[in-house]
């Protein structure tokens, strides 16, 4: 499958690795454990390979690794950034590494104590410098300048350290991830001065946004409600550690040891599962996807039966059954229709949402609830808790969970944390809502103006719907993914939107093109790019609108592209386009049969038309 666009930045020479003091902190040699683990972890192995003596000799290396309390030569980590970026093919695998350190939280005790106090990247920054004096032992860190958007960094290798660009382009990922802690984008990292280019230290410029407006400040509930997730982390750490000293003073009390630690293992593996969960669903803007993705992890991870998400209809008048899971899709059917009007106030559901506090029924048969209630007599749970999905000050609707059997009654501790994540969902539901409304104005408005075009030309009318639907068919034969094909459907509907720039006499010619008239109309791929340059989410697909008209041989226009610099997006419209044209009337001539214009698309493969796209294309059709 081809993906649509791809970039790839220049290879960095490696340096030699040395040996040297144990001077580095194994929290970063983790950072690189557990970045192949995510991107190749088949290759996990072979990342320690060819390890110098007497790390080699080791019984339990990558556990050694793995733990922050530990400390290694810098050759060694070195060797590990070397090997990272041969197991993965990237040449800037150590920035990489020190990026999603931060933004997989892949902190120390400190580093969560820091992410707490400051609020600010500006702030943060501000104590890098000290902190850094005792508690790193290869730079000291200095802060030049910085302000409220910017920052200038600079760091001293202390005697020891093994030289390498690594090192350096890991620092900077990291600092390139820091304002991503409090919901911003990442911090653009520019290098003024470098001691591996022979500079007398290594000097950045850090820039990042100020302002997070509407959206930042969802992410920053979100990442408030993060925090909580930390602390309530580290008290369990700290519990561990205690339980762990009683065990070596007190005999005879591994049975209480061990209910205990399973205790705390399960709500450190709850804890994960709704970091985790918040972490994707903050990228999601699609409603529906974000309800997919943060209901599994209540049944899987939390331990309930069935889970279920209702929400406020929009005039207000009812809860409505969105979305559910647990039971087989059979079974979540029969709640489709299922609502409740708010005016119930005795229905538990709506109580929870106009109060907008959770309640927990540990034991359904004696809590003197209606059993003709239809999720009651249709599922029959012993105990549930219901949520509300409260976002920006107000309740959204409600989240409800429920189990069966007597051995698996709900606890206080499991409610708080369903409230948590219920929040979570809550923020990141809304904010994809005004996102698809957002797009829903932009499509409406846009969409009325290829109408208004096609409205004047009656050889023309539905064209662009006709070529969006082949378009639409093609990609799905080349096994295009899914979010793709939606913004190709909506570039193909806005392909010939720059015709608004061309004169009517034109575009509604009753006759043949003459040379200068031809030279006009093939302006109508930059004039549609300009109409359409401040809708900001189709900006990553303006060549859908660009592009169509380029042909594979590279004698098309406007940029006369060739081949495989086309994007795939662009040569699939391009096909559609000239495949709806032939088989439409003019009043010059009439439209082809489909199949003589199938035949022209087979005949023209690989000149004008990609052969691989025009198999797909009558594939399709066929």
């Amino acid at each position: 499958m081809q993906t649509i666009t791809l970039s790839s930045a220049p290879r960095r020479e490696g340096e030699g690795v040395q040996q040297a003091d144990n001077n580095v902190s194994c929290l970063n040699s983790r950072a690189i454990i557990e970045y192949i683990r995510r991107g190749k972890p088949e290759r996990l192995g072979e990342l320690f390979a060819g390890m110098p003596a007497p790390w080699m000799e080791m019984p339990a290396l990558p556990q050694f690794l793995a733990d922050e309390n530990n400390w290694i030569p810098s050759g060694v980590i070195v060797q590990l950034f070397e090997r990272a970026r041969e197991i993965t093919a990237n040449p800037d695998a150590a920035f990489d590494i020190g990026f999603d350190s931060i933004v997989h939280r892949e902190f120390s005790y400190w580093q969560k104590i820091f992410l707490k106090i400051f609020t600010t990247p500006r702030l943060a920054l501000r104590r890098m410098n000290q902190l850094n004096t005792k508690l790193n032992s290869t730079k000291i860190v200095e802060l030049v300048y910085d302000s409220p958007g910017r920052a200038v960094i600079r760091w001293h290798w202390r005697p020891g350290v093994v030289p390498s660009q690594d090192l350096c382009a890991y620092n900077k990922g990291i600092y390139s991830a820091i304002p991503t802690l409090w919901g911003r984008a990442a911090a653009r990292v520019e290098e003024n001065v470098c001691s591996f280019k022979g500079g007398p230290y290594c000097e950045i410029t850090l820039t990042w946004a100020i302002s997070l407006g509407r959206v930042g400040s969802w992410l920053g509930q979100i990442l408030t409600r993060k925090s909580t997730l930390y602390t309530a982390l580290e008290e369990i750490d700290r519990d561990k550690t205690l339980l762990r000293q009683r065990f070596d003073q007190v005999t005879g009390l591994n049975v209480e040891l061990t209910n205990l630690n399973a205790e705390l293992s399960q709500k450190v593996t709850m804890l994960k599962a709704i970091n985790n969960a918040t972490r994707t669903i903050v990228s999601v803007a699609d409603t529906r996807k974000v309800l997919e993705q943060t209901m599994t992890p209540i049944v899987e991870v939390f331990g309930f039966d069935r889970a279920m998400i209702m929400l406020v209809n929009e005039t207000g008048d009812f809860l409505e059954y969105s979305y559910g899971v647990g039971e087989s899709p059979e079974a979540m059917e029969k709640l489709r229709d299922y609502r409740i009007p708010l005016t119930r106030d005795q229905n538990l559901m709506v109580r929870v949402l106009k109060r907008g506090k959770p309640v927990l029924i540990r034991d359904v048969e004696s809590a003197g609830l209606n059993p003709t209630n239809k999720i009651l007599a249709d599922f029959r749970p012993s105990s549930f808790i219901i949520c509300p999905l409260m976002a920006e000050d107000r309740v959204i609707g409600i989240l409800g969970t429920d189990r069966r059997g007597e051995h698996k009654r709900p606890t206080n501790s499991d409610m708080e944390l369903l409230s948590i994540f219920a929040n979570n969902i809550a923020t990141a539901f809304l904010r994809a809502r005004l996102d698809e409304e957002l797009k829903s104005s932009y499509v409406s408005s846009v969409r009325a103006l290829v109408l208004a075009i096609e409205e004047k030309d009656t050889y023309t009318r539905g064209h662009s719907e006709r070529v969006a639907a082949i378009a639409v068919q093609v990609a799905r034969t080349l096994g295009v993914p899914e979010p793709e094909i939606e913004y190709l459907q909506f570039g193909s509907i806005l392909h010939d939107v720059g015709k608004i720039g061309i004169p009517e006499s034109i575009v509604r010619s009753p006759k043949p093109l003459t040379n200068a008239e031809y030279k006009i109309i093939q302006k109508h791929p930059m004039k549609g790019v300009e109409i359409l340059h401040p809708i900001t989410f189709i900006k990553d697909h303006m060549y859908l609108v660009r592009n169509h008209h380029e042909r594979w041989d590279g004698r098309g226009y406007p940029d006369g592209l060739a081949g495989d610099a086309i994007p795939l997006g662009a040569q699939i419209v391009a096909i559609a386009d000239a495949y709806d044209a032939m088989t439409s009337s003019r009043p010059y001539r009439k439209g082809m049969p489909p199949k003589q214009a199938a035949k022209e698309i087979r005949k023209n493969a690989g000149t004008q038309f990609s052969e691989k796209v025009a198999t797909a294309f009558l594939d399709s059709i066929r």
